[in-house]
């Protein structure tokens, strides 16, 4: 068995490699669309780019498997102080790369946001200051598109926070079930009520947390299994592992594949994302199992991708777009061009921005800050 320490800093190596093609998935996948790039393959595992955005539930499920050990091993180091220390830990490691994107992203990408009228400005401001601006179509994707997802990973650390005791204490099994039925019945009530409405809207209603906890809840469930059970890493689990992962995607991107109108389908919108977390659990599971030095030399590269890899989600859209203004022609140019531009913003924003923050969040003074907080809203 793999030996899990309940630490808070250990880090999984594996799972920076997942972060990594998560990221590089969303990154592709925004290319094809962005730029229309019609001649991309669609047979083959190519196929998988154009399904990318899959990738941000990917990311879900790391952050539930990650988030709860997080909490976790954070409890039984700090005890009752363990909130204050979370939540630090939390905000500093999100925050200070996203309000930077931001801004950049305001000021250099989109200007005009800032020639509306001041009351929308204002909004703007205060909604993706306090991670809410998912919550509203208006601010939803006008500042960095990919944002949305930001606002919905911060308030499942604050869901984490205010339903922990229950949480903690509930199986592996219970957390699957409540959570997929609270996701499934939120996604199939916003399927007839809005499917009629278009797309875009129906999309809207389900990517919000309560239409997100099933994938969240995979990640969960995935660490409280590995926590009371261990995680062998002999070849006969490993395959088993593997096998699992490997047939859970493959189921997954072949129903995918075959629906002609995924947000058309109560039964896809419902519960197609449970396949999804499944996959991804699976994935983990065998990730985290599997020893680091697997794939040689290019393990580090791969690693340090995943360690940058929020940098890469947050930038790569702005270099779209920017990219774009230049009529650099669709294709492998653009892909490429992409690529480096975002990996090297990514890398350099990472060292000079998000591991001194990340740092900071560690600190007792930080700590003691975000604990004054929470205890002013009585969340410790």
């Amino acid at each position: 068995m793999s030996d899990l320490r309940l630490d808070s800093t250990i880090r999984f190596s594996n799972l920076d490699k997942l972060r990594a093609f998560a990221a590089i998935s969303v990154v592709v996948y925004h290319v094809i669309e962005h730029t229309s790039w019609s001649s991309f393959p669609v047979t083959g595992l190519n196929l998988w780019w154009r399904t990318g955005w899959l990738g941000v539930d990917l990311f879900f499920v790391i952050s539930g498997f990650v988030i709860y050990f997080s909490a976790f091993s954070l409890e039984k180091s700090y005890g009752a102080a363990w909130k204050s220390v979370y939540a630090s830990h939390r905000f500093f490691r999100i925050a200070p790369l996203y309000f930077f994107t931001c801004i950049i992203f305001v000021f250099l990408i989109q200007p005009q946001i800032l020639f509306t009228p001041v009351s929308n400005i204002f909004f703007q401001f205060i909604s993706h200051l306090l991670f809410f601006h998912n919550f509203f179509p208006s601010t939803q994707g006008a500042i960095n598109g990919v944002n949305w997802s930001i606002g919905v990973e911060m308030q499942f650390y604050l869901f984490i926070l205010i339903f922990w005791n229950w949480i903690k204490r509930a199986s592996p099994l219970k957390i699957l079930l409540v959570f997929s039925a609270i996701a499934c019945i939120w996604k199939i009530a916003a399927f007839y009520i809005l499917h009629s409405a278009g797309a875009h809207k129906l999309w809207f209603a389900t990517a919000q947390l309560s239409g997100s906890l099933d994938v969240f809840g995979f990640g969960i469930a995935a660490c409280k299994w590995v926590l009371a059970n261990g995680n062998r890493n002999d070849w006969v689990s490993l395959g088993i592992k593997a096998l699992a992962a490997i047939s859970a995607g493959f189921i997954m991107i072949k129903l995918l594949w075959m629906t002609p109108n995924y947000w058309g389908s109560v039964y896809y919108v419902g519960f197609f994302r449970i396949l999804t977390g499944l996959s991804a659990a699976a994935l983990i599971v065998f990730l985290i199992a599997l020893p680091n030095t697997a794939l040689g030399w290019f393990s580090g590269i791969i690693d340090y991708l995943g360690k940058i890899s929020y940098g890469i989600y947050l930038w790569h859209l702005p270099i779209i777009l920017s990219l774009k203004n230049l009529n650099i022609n669709a294709g492998m140019v653009f892909l490429v061009a992409t690529l480096a531009c975002t990996l090297i913003l990514a890398s350099i924003t990472y060292h000079l921005i998000e591991k001194n923050w990340i740092q900071h969040g560690k600190s007792d003074q930080a700590c003691s800050k975000i604990g004054a907080i929470l205890k002013s809203i009585r969340l410790n």
